[in-house]
């Protein structure tokens, strides 16, 4: 029989997961007086450190340098060299810091916010008033028939490689599949991205993944859509798929990158709270179904992004911490940023949501292409633009996409207009400095201001009018966008 030692009210919060949004909690916490037992079975930083953003990003950075291109496994090494030292230091600090104890194993939840966590030394049970999920995802895998294992990455291996692929056929066309092609591309591998949707970046307005597709296009790299992959042959070797072309061998494909989701780590919770197919079930505060317990990060449906994971966090570290500060608000607005070439960033609900939800004479769409610009003129920006759909007549800013240099960097204008129900009118006011693609934003404040304050009497009627239509769909306006 297995011997459990217990501890019991030594910590007023215990946080299952040392990743981003855990360490968020955690933190958090800690500074705001409280003891938390940080539990962690793999390593701190979790995939945002380890195996997602940092070695990403990094390996996305040194693939734009001219120096390093010309050295494959150079650059991956200097991928594994900064995620590694990242890593260590956040391990450190964790070990370190005033009010955390990191404790590594393995935890379990069972009912009554009771805590199991297996060691090496043994199990060991603790509790506290708060317990707060954050085991986040692993990559869903893909059964490829013929494909020996060694030949399939996910991005848990993708950055141990020590020599860059010959050809990397690329199974998902989302932000991990885009991003990871243009970077292996940049340093010298041949690139086929295959994907069952009809675009590239689905989750993108389409004229984001239009112009994307271009870009990729450009690159050199091969673009299969609406295809699947359905077998590997070894000896050639050679990736198998068909689509609406029919069916095709990719010859030469060495490695198959999965990029095709994330399932959420929902394992060891035995039934204390409500979980689905898309992970823990909480509220727009991280609230589970069971008092006390609560989640954040890529084991719930709502903050699969780092920054999501932190904001969530943060509004968790308020309810447990700061309970007498009222829980006002809905979810804070959360953009996305896919660091392709060009980069894509767009916030707000996509174009098929508002199609669905408004009458299309409720909202006017404004783009202006980077190339219109000065800076777009003395960068010799080819392909980009920013995209801002706005309810006519108030100008209140709905969403925004933007393609192109620095979109990730152009888009929090963007979001704190979204996210603070900002018309055009008032940001036309804002003066940017000159030159810069930040421009472009003003000249879609102006565009709007020439198309409605021409023409108050005809808009003022017609913003009546489609307020409260109903949209193609037959629902009715959602009406906290039209104010």
């Amino acid at each position: 029989m297995r011997t459990v030692s217990r501890t019991d009210g030594l910590h007023d919060a215990i946080v299952i997961g040392a990743g981003s949004g855990g360490m968020t909690v955690a933190v958090g916490l800690a500074r705001l007086g409280r003891r938390v037992a940080l539990v962690e079975a793999a390593r701190v930083g979790g995939d945002c450190t380890n195996v997602g953003c940092i070695p990403s990003k990094r390996l996305i950075h040194l693939s734009r340098d001219p120096a390093w291109r010309a050295d494959p496994a150079g650059v991956l090494a200097e991928v594994r060299a900064t995620r590694d030292g990242l890593a260590a230091r956040e391990d450190r600090e964790m070990a370190a810091m005033e009010g955390i104890d990191l404790i590594r194993g393995r935890a379990s939840l069972a009912p009554g916010k009771r805590v199991v966590v297996e060691r090496p030394g043994g199990a060991h049970e603790i509790t506290a008033p708060h317990v707060v999920i954050a085991t986040g995802s692993r990559p869903r895998v893909l059964e490829i028939p013929g494909l020996p294992p060694e030949r399939v990455l996910t991005n848990e291996t993708l950055f141990e490689l020590e020599r860059a692929p010959r050809h990397l056929a690329i199974v998902g066309a989302g932000p991990l599949g885009v991003e990871m092609a243009c970077a292996f591309a940049r340093i010298g591998t041949r690139v086929t991205v295959v994907e069952v949707a009809p675009r590239v970046l689905p989750a993108a307005d389409p004229e984001a993944s239009a112009a994307l597709q271009a870009g990729l296009a450009e690159q050199g790299i091969g673009i299969r859509l609406e295809t699947r992959a359905v077998g590997y042959v070894p000896e050639r070797p050679g990736l198998r798929v068909e689509g609406r072309a029919g069916a095709e061998l990719l010859d030469g494909v060495d490695a198959v990158l999965l990029a095709i989701g994330r399932v959420p780590n929902v394992e060891g919770l035995d039934g204390a709270v409500d979980a689905g197919p898309d992970g823990v079930l909480v509220d727009g505060w991280g609230r589970t179904s069971a008092p006390g317990v609560w989640a954040v990060g890529d084991v719930t449906p709502l903050a699969h992004q780092t920054h999501a994971a932190n904001a969530l966090g943060r509004r968790i570290v308020q309810a447990i911490a700061l309970p007498w500060i009222p829980r006002l608000g809905g979810p804070p607005v959360i953009p996305t940023a896919v660091f392709s070439d060009p980069e894509v960033a767009w916030v707000g609900p996509p174009a098929a949501e508002r199609a669905a939800r408004c009458h299309p004479g409720a909202l006017v769409d404004l783009r202006v292409e980077l190339a219109d610009t000065d800076r777009g003129l003395t960068d010799d920006v080819r392909r980009g633009f920013v995209a801002v759909s706005a309810v006519r007549l108030t100008g209140r800013v709905v969403a925004a996409t933007v393609v192109g240099p620095h979109a990730s960097e152009l888009l929090p204008l963007l979001t704190f207009s979204v996210s603070r129900h900002v018309s055009l009118l008032r940001l036309q006011r804002m003066v940017h400095a000159y030159p810069t693609l930040a421009g472009a934003i003003g000249s879609v404040t102006d565009e709007f201001a020439r198309r409605t304050l021409p023409h108050l009497g005809s808009e003022i009627i017609a913003y009546g009018r489609y307020r409260w239509a109903r949209a193609p769909s037959g629902r009715r306006a959602r009406t906290t966008w039209l104010q």
